[in-house]
């Protein structure tokens, strides 16, 4: 397994929210772009709201899918947001599900 990304909020980055958000965009469709993906995405906490129906960067995550990537959402986080019904990209995952990838991979990103 390669590396995996861990989305823990919106944006990227603290201060500015709206900054963060379009900072977060813009690293996703970079990554889209690019030639090195990661073999999951990993969203908790916050960064949940980022596989939902009105998330601005929806269309990103799916061409990362198509691409190979495997996403999770936290399941907790979901029911937590009341957004468990809203998922619109990859599955919903738990904890032991995080932990066994993040264990096997040889490098975790946080990216918060």
């Amino acid at each position: 397994m390669g590396y995996v990304l861990l989305v823990t909020s919106k944006g990227f980055g603290k201060g500015e929210e709206i900054l963060g958000e379009k900072l977060m965009y813009s690293y996703l469709y970079s990554l889209s772009e690019g030639d090195h993906l990661p073999s999951h995405i990993l969203f908790l906490h916050e960064g949940v709201k980022l596989v939902t129906a009105d998330a601005p960067v929806l269309n990103i995550l799916k061409t990362l899918v198509d691409k190979g990537v495997t996403i999770y959402a936290c399941g907790i986080c979901l029911d937590f947001y009341n957004l468990k019904d809203q998922v619109k990209v990859g599955e919903i995952g738990n904890m032991y599900l995080n932990m066994d990838i993040m264990a096997e991979a040889e490098k975790v990103i946080t990216l918060g």
